[in-house]
């Protein structure tokens, strides 16, 4: 039993959409086959625009994923991506034949920031302009007369945060604990672990968590572009551009996708004989209070959360397998992450072995550490670890892994996150033994 958890509590479902596959094998296949995401826009025309790429979830149709035709106008993209992550949790979990009371199933989602529908906003203005007429003023009168028409009445359902936890939990009829978090690239990290809790301290049976995410939008580009976070090399190939703990990261490569865990309690999992991926040993979080968009230099909040969450798993640095890394490819977010891991594991010659997925799906936000989650919980139980492409000029002396996926026993996996705001936190993961 770890020392944070008075039950221990343990994974037995995966769910995971992602630019490189939309469930969990594939997705596992695509991070060892060193297969990228990025790629050109399709989601809306980029003519003339920088950067043209990112790395969006492809094939996936609702229908496919089982998301209700009749709530489909009122489920934005990231809803889309979770409904389907849930539902692949709960089948996969065998969560639909264990008759669970419903007060005991809770849901918790990292979410990230909703974007506004262009296209739908842009017919309600272009209806104002043409009845206002000639004129470089807006006019709010005649937006609500001329322009409200054109809206879609339920058109905010749309673009409430809860509503993606909120939609999975009335298909599953999943009546316990739910909770929507907004931390943004911490999200799901935050999700995870307050899952945990709940079901640590008996207050559910069966928690549903994790994150989901899509900024592969008009105005989510245009505000990351300006922010200068997002990268516009259009030197190289799309695939080629995000470099995580590189010298010559540029920038992120926006990406979409949502990770879901089943995790209930070892009891309960034993109970119902289910099969058992993986134990959640502890976690923590912390804020560096440096800036809202720059992280403390140091990265001291991912170091004090990461030193914290070891603790209370009782285990140490040494016993950490591998770290799956929240490097974006932004160069102040990828120092501050690799001075915190280095002071924390050491360098190359004894550390954890370190990658980062983001250089192959993209930064996908609010969904990152989910999916972190679910390839760690993939490499526990595979036995290999994908690399992080792109990366030829580390900017520290950790052991990366680099070029081909590696054959390596990895008992226990820490997922690391850290973003906006200075948000970080870690959660410690580990093979299940009786």
């Amino acid at each position: 039993m770890s020392g944070m958890f008075s039950r221990r509590v343990v994974v037995t479902g995966l769910g995971a959409v992602t630019p490189i596959g939309t469930d969990t094998a594939t997705f596992w296949d695509g991070l060892i086959e060193g297969r990228s995401g990025a790629g050109p826009i399709t989601a809306f025309e980029v003519t003339g625009c920088r950067p043209s790429y990112a790395a969006e979830v492809k094939g996936f149709t609702p229908d496919t994923a089982g998301v209700p035709k009749k709530r489909l106008k009122m489920m934005g993209r990231q809803a889309q991506l979770a409904f389907a992550a849930v539902g692949q949790a709960w089948a996969d979990a065998g969560l639909a034949a264990a008759g669970l009371p419903p007060s005991r199933i809770g849901l918790i989602l990292g979410v990230g920031m909703l974007n506004a529908d262009v296209t739908e906003l842009g017919r309600a203005f272009h209806a104002t302009a043409r009845a206002a007429g000639p004129t470089t003023a807006f006019d709010e009168v005649a937006f609500c007369r001329d322009g409200g028409p054109e809206l879609f009445p339920l058109w905010l359902l749309r673009h409430i945060p809860n509503l993606s936890a909120a939609h999975a939990s009335i298909a599953l009829d999943a009546q316990g604990p739910s909770n929507t978090i907004a931390t943004g690239c911490v999200a799901a990290a935050n999700a995870v672990g307050e899952a945990v809790r709940l079901v640590a301290r008996g207050e559910a049976d069966v928690v549903l968590a994790g994150g989901t995410d899509a900024r592969v939008s008009p105005l989510a580009t245009l505000r990351y572009r300006d922010l200068g976070w997002l990268s516009t090399r259009d030197d190289v190939a799309p695939e080629a551009v995000s470099a995580p703990f590189d010298q010559e990261a540029s920038g992120f490569v926006s990406g979409e996708g949502s990770g879901v865990l089943a995790i209930e309690s070892l009891e309960h999992a034993q109970n119902r004989r289910a099969g058992i991926y993986a134990e959640i040993l502890g976690y923590a979080a912390a804020n560096d209070g440096a800036d809202l968009l720059m992280p403390d230099r140091d990265g001291i909040a991912l170091e004090r959360a990461t030193c914290r969450c070891l603790e209370r798993s009782c285990v140490t640095e040494r016993d950490i397998d591998v770290v799956f890394a929240p490097a974006p490819a932004v160069p102040a977010l990828d120092r501050a992450t690799a001075a915190a891991l280095t002071r924390v594991f050491g360098d190359r010659r004894g550390g954890a072995a370190v990658t980062a997925t983001r250089s192959l799906l993209g930064h996908t936000h609010a969904a990152s550490a989910a999916l972190d989650c679910v390839a760690a919980i993939k490499a526990i139980n595979d036995s290999r670890i994908p690399a992080t492409a792109n990366l030829r000029r580390p900017i520290a002396d950790l052991r990366f892994v680099t070029g081909d996926a590696c054959r390596a026993s990895v008992n226990k996996a820490l997922v690391a996150a850290y973003g906006f705001g200075g948000h970080a936190a870690s959660l410690a993961l580990s093979r299940y033994e009786a």
